[in-house]
């Protein structure tokens, strides 16, 4: 037995108390009629108790049908699970309940079910109201392709069973256009492509359209295949604010038009700018004019001449080393490179020649620590023997000055030299002030005086007279064209001026007659007083590098590197295609084949945690990437030009491959003050802006407005309400698909502040072929419990309840009270007992 009302039983409590107060108020009451009186008045408390005899069926057991009808079931496919529903009905009657639904649950029999999606989620939470007992289950009739919301989430807050039946509807000829891909952000001047995906779900013909807001930017007839067909076409970004791309094809056999259109957004910000820094004026060649015509706006300075101060960098995105040695730069200015991309998040690429990498010292500086490559040259089973050839300045002024002898450090750099050898390769060493003498003549340092020998002969060079650099060269690189081997390499090291320079003719023609031998010449200039600018010619014309030794201290560094460098063969020469070793956004728009022939390299060695993009035959690094910090660098090994792309200017599209691998270095474009985001929120899209001032504060209390361009060109302007603080926000309606573009502005104290956001409402996917909607729904099925039906036989139906339902008690509990009540009057009144 149940009762509907417990609590009226409370009523009983009162019984003894009014027994007691009729027992002192009336003595003459028998015991027998008061006794008879309560049992009255507790059958009239039970019956307002309303009790029940029998058990009640639960109004929650009971089978809940989702039936799904929106339209990628085809016309046939609602008729079918129609049908199936209503033999559920027939066949339980009042414990089954149907929901339909499509892009939402069925809110009544007379209101039209949208089927443009299918939100297998919403009609899930619908079930959820209906349920009430513990002998529930759900049961989903769809094909599961669900186009909104997270159904499995909602079949598991169920916490019932959810069969699952699915319906596999016969695929009709469809043609669709699958996707419109362009760059995300974009800069003012910038070439980009745009790819059209088209889907068919067979070969067909179709014509294709594709526009840019009003703009037509390509019309054509296109042969499809099943599956999907890729379109590209080239564009140029404009002026600043959001690029709308819309795409519609146009062909048969085709079953829907909903899908026959696709859209897509850039936003595009104002040009980027950078810092283009080579050893001599001049020295980045063509690459600046090419960049400025790609829509890169570059400023070409002298490494000498890059800041030190991080914030004199604030205009520049990026910063490109074009065959700049380490020697060109102080440890502070690599240091504040380092932090230019580490810290603040901007791009550095670097290039590669005959100063640059390994070449240019690199090796443990900064420059090593940021770039995606190890200045080690790659490893080589043989390498030929190498010649080296010390040219050491020991005039006069290489004397001590403040303790540190530069003469005693040049030749400690001399003999760090013949400990970096090989005992088949040979070394030489010329002195040389106003005259000249071998300290050591050119031998092999397994043969002739041992190495202890050759060490001695280097450390009794002393102190001389004046400087005549070119009577050293003369004898040293003539004697050096002499010696065996294809290796062979010379550094001249001198702190003063020459006081002869036209002893032995010309330098350019003195170092040509080298270069034509093969030999490369590198310079030290040791000291302020050096002549710089001869040493850095004389490196650039014998095709070596060129050093600056601030401090004597750092002559043996310097020297050693140049001996390190000669004997690991760091430059390969030669013609060669880079080879691509993985797809890549710096290759966007390019293959290897379309990349000219190169004519060497540096060497070097990609790090673990960098990409490499392209290599070389050899499988060195010739294009290689990498995150570092916030910001991102590039190392590319050959040259921009000469010596190993010289024809590379020439290329057509020489300006759009480098404009390539510089923007893929540059941060994202700032936004400013304003951060704007458009999230679509059910059928509506939800506009949020967020507004900091520069000190981080919020701005509170503008007028914010939003102007909406739709995708047939017009517009409308709605106001945004403040939520919070800083935080602007307003959900809109928009009624047709396509791309929108979304342009804030926020006024406040005479100052106004703009912003721009793209947004894409993509037509429904309930119209594009799909896979995988069974195995939703057995996940669903899974999940909780369920069961996956190949047809109805094995739904299980909730018990009926008990026939005829619980008995009430109430009417039979107050007849015994009438009855009862004349005996309790014949009682009070004695007439049984005179009877």
């Amino acid at each position: 037995m149940t009762l509907r009302q417990p609590l009226f039983l409370l009523l009983l409590l009162l019984l003894p108390g009014l027994a007691l107060l009729w027992h002192r108020r009336g003595m003459r009451v028998r015991p027998a009629a008061l006794a008879l009186r309560l049992v009255i008045l507790a059958l009239i408390i039970v019956a307002l108790a309303d009790p029940l005899r029998g058990r009640a069926a639960p109004a929650g057991d009971m089978l809940i049908v989702l039936l799904d009808q929106s339209d990628s079931l085809g016309d046939t496919g609602k008729a079918a699970l129609r049908a199936q529903a209503d033999a559920l009905v027939r066949a339980n009657g009042e414990q089954t309940r149907v929901i339909a639904f499509g892009a939402a649950p069925q809110a009544g029999a007379s209101t039209p079910i949208r089927a443009d999606n299918t939100d297998i989620a919403a009609a899930l939470a619908a079930a959820r109201g209906m349920l009430s007992g513990t002998g529930n289950r759900v049961l989903l009739l769809s094909d599961g392709v669900a186009t909104r919301g997270d159904a499995l989430a909602a079949a598991q807050a169920l916490g019932v069973p959810v069969d699952t039946l699915a319906y596999t509807p016969a695929a009709p000829p469809e043609i669709w256009v699958a996707a419109v891909e362009a760059p995300q952000t974009l800069r003012v001047d910038e070439e980009f492509a745009v790819t059209v995906v088209v889907g068919s779900s067979a070969a067909a013909t179709a014509r294709l359209e594709l526009l840019e807001g009003q703009r037509q930017l390509a019309t054509q007839n296109i042969t499809l295949q099943a599956g999907e067909n890729r379109f590209s076409y080239q564009d140029r970004a404009g002026a600043a604010g959001v690029m709308r791309f819309r795409a519609l094809v146009n062909g048969q056999p085709d079953t829907y038009t909903q899908n026959n259109s696709g859209a897509a957004t850039a936003l595009v910000a104002p040009q980027p700018r950078v810092l283009l820094l080579a050893s001599q004026p001049g020295g980045s060649g063509r690459l600046g004019p090419a960049l400025r015509a790609a829509g890169i706006l570059a400023d070409v300075r002298t490494a000498a001449e890059l800041p030190v101060q991080l914030s004199a960098l604030e205009q520049y995105e990026g910063i490109v080393l074009v065959d700049v040695p380490a020697g060109d730069l102080s440890l502070d200015q690599m240091a504040t490179l380092r932090e230019f991309v580490r810290s603040e998040g901007r791009g550095l690429v670097a290039t590669g020649g005959r100063a640059s990498f390994t070449l240019g010292a690199y090796k443990d500086t900064p420059l090593e620590e940021l770039l995606p490559v190890l200045m080690d040259p790659p490893p080589r089973p043989e390498r030929p023997p190498v010649t080296l050839l010390l040219i050491v300045d020991h005039s006069l002024s290489m004397g001590s000055t403040s303790g540190i002898s530069k003469l005693d450090m040049a030749k400690e750099s001399a003999l760090l030299a013949t400990e970096s050898l090989r005992k088949d390769d040979r070394i030489g060493v010329l002195a040389f002030d106003d005259t000249q003498y071998w300290a050591v003549d050119f031998q092999a340092l397994g043969t002739g005086l041992s190495l202890g020998q050759i060490q001695e002969q280097i450390g009794a060079i002393a102190l001389g007279g004046g400087t005549d650099i070119c009577a050293a060269l003369d004898l040293g690189l003539s004697r050096l064209a002499q010696q065996p081997g294809n290796v062979r390499h010379a550094v001249i090291m001198t702190d003063g001026q020459s006081f002869r320079n036209n002893r032995c003719g010309p330098y350019p023609t003195l170092i040509e007659r080298a270069r034509a031998d093969e030999i490369t010449l590198s310079s030290i200039a040791i000291g302020a007083d050096a002549d710089t600018e001869l040493l850095q010619n004389l490196a650039r014309w014998g095709a070596g590098r060129y050093h600056f030794a601030a401090q004597p201290a750092d002559i043996p560094r310097l020297t050693l590197i140049e001996s390190q460098i000669a004997s690991a063969e760091p430059q390969i020469e030669g013609e060669f295609r880079a080879q691509l070793q993985a797809a890549h956004p710096l290759l966007r728009d390019f293959t290897p084949n379309q990349i000219p022939r190169l004519g060497g390299y540096v060497g070097t060695t990609i790090k673990p945690a960098a990409e490499l993009v392209l290599k070389s035959p050899e499988n060195d690094p010739v294009l290689a990437a990498w995150q570092y910090g916030l910001g991102r660098a590039v190392a590319w090994t050959p040259s921009a030009e000469a010596p190993w792309a010289a024809d590379w200017p020439n290329w057509p599209d020489y300006g759009k491959f480098w404009a390539q691998i510089i923007r893929y270095t540059l941060p994202e474009p700032d936004s400013g003050p304003l951060q704007v985001r458009a999230t679509p929120h059910g059928d509506a899209v939800t506009i949020a802006v967020d507004a900091l001032a520069a000190s981080g504060e919020p701005i509170d209390l503008a007028d914010t407005s939003a102007t909406i361009t739709l995708p047939d060109g017009s517009a409308r302007s709605i106001p945004l309400r403040q939520a919070a603080p800083g935080h602007y926000t307003e959900d809109v309606t928009l009624t047709r698909d396509g791309a929108y573009a979304i342009e804030i502005t926020l006024r406040k104290d005479g100052l106004a502040r703009a912003a721009a956001t793209g947004y894409v409402q993509a037509p429904s996917a309930e119209y594009t072929p799909a896979e995988g909607g069974a195995g939703l729904l057995a996940r669903i099925s899974a999940g909780t419990g369920g069961q996956v039906l190949a047809s109805l036989d094995a739904i299980a139906v909730p018990a009926a309840a008990t026939p005829g339902g619980p008995r009430e008690l109430w009417p039979w509990l107050l007849l015994a009270a009438a009855l009862l009540w004349p005996a309790e009057i014949a009682l009070r009144r004695g007439w049984l007992r005179r009877a």
